[in-house]
C-alpha cells in the first residue's frame, strides 16, 4: 500500500517536469536527468526489492545506504553541471560586458568628431 504513495509522487515529479519544460522555465536539455531520475524514482516504487538486488551486486549489507549515496552522487553531479554552467555564463557576461564598452566608445568618438 505504501508503493502507491510513491509512485504518485514520482508520477507527480514527472508530470511537474514536463509541465515546466513546457511553460518553457526548463529546457529539454536540463531537464533530462531530472527525468530520469523521476523514471528511477517510479521503477523503485513500482518494484521496491530491486534496490536489494542492486545492494547484492555492490556488495552493500544495508539497501538503503546504497539508495542515499546514488542520491548524493546524482545531486554532486548536477551540482557540478550547474556550477560548469554557470562560469562559463560568467566569462559570456564579462566578454559581452568588454564588447559593450568598446562599442559605447566608438559611439563616444564617433559623436565627439561631429
Amino acid at each position: 500500500m505504501n508503493n502507491i504513495y510513491f509512485i504518485i509522487i514520482a508520477l507527480i515529479c514527472m508530470v511537474y517536469i514536463f509541465l515546466e519544460i513546457r511553460n518553457g522555465k526548463f529546457s529539454i536539455k536540463d531537464s533530462f536527468w531530472w527525468m530520469m531520475a523521476a523514471i528511477i524514482m517510479l521503477l523503485l516504487s513500482i518494484f521496491p526489492y530491486s534496490i536489494n538486488w542492486i545492494a547484492r551486486i555492490f556488495n552493500v549489507a544495508y539497501p538503503p545506504t546504497l539508495f542515499l549515496v546514488f542520491c548524493i552522487i546524482f545531486l554532486v553531479f548536477m551540482n557540478f553541471k550547474n556550477s560548469k554552467k554557470i562560469a562559463e555564463q560568467h566569462e559570456k557576461i564579462i566578454e559581452l560586458a568588454q564588447e559593450l564598452a568598446i562599442l559605447k566608445d566608438k559611439i563616444k568618438g564617433k559623436n565627439e568628431k561631429k
